[in-house]
């Protein structure tokens, strides 16, 4: 297993967790069920852990599909400034999110305030993956950025119609 194969293993973690975290805490405020709010911070938290390997593996992954022909630089740089963000949100996620958890374990007063504000934060935190996916798909499937060439399928129906 290279880097490149890594990293697409590790990233689709902070994506997806982020937006599952967000759903369950969500629901957790909804319903006032304070395990359901711990479980919600728990996935946020480890999707915070595994921003890093996923952040780490990704120099490694641009050495080897940097000269595949039609890979854009230029695409890359954006992901590469796009997933740096993205990994400091994500840590500030994902510590926040330790908190809110020991205050709503030892139910502190501030633990309401603390869920809140991390809720919040992971609002941001997901808005911030998900744009760090889609640059990334886009350094590979020219369909995400609307610039795939149309299949000799599709040109033939066109010259029909």
């Amino acid at each position: 297993m290279n880097d490149a194969h890594l990293h697409l293993l590790f990233n689709h973690f902070p994506i997806v967790g982020s937006f599952i975290s967000l759903a369950v805490l969500g629901i957790g405020f909804i319903l006032k069920n304070s395990t359901v709010k711990k479980v919600g911070l728990g996935i946020l938290i480890f999707c915070a852990v595994m921003t890093l390997p996923a952040f780490f593996t990704g120099e490694g992954a641009e050495e080897i599909v940097e000269e595949y022909p039609g890979i854009s630089h230029d695409v890359i740089h954006e992901h590469e400034e796009v997933a740096e963000l993205a990994l400091w949100i994500g840590i500030f996620a994902g510590i926040f999110a330790a908190f809110a958890l020991y205050f709503e374990v030892v139910g502190h007063k501030l633990a309401r305030l603390f869920t809140l504000l991390t809720l919040l934060i992971n609002l941001g935190c997901f808005v911030a993956m998900a744009r760090v996916g889609n640059t990334g798909g886009e350094i590979r499937h020219p369909e995400i950025s609307g610039k795939a060439a149309p299949t000799s399928e599709s040109s033939s129906e066109e010259e029909h119609e």
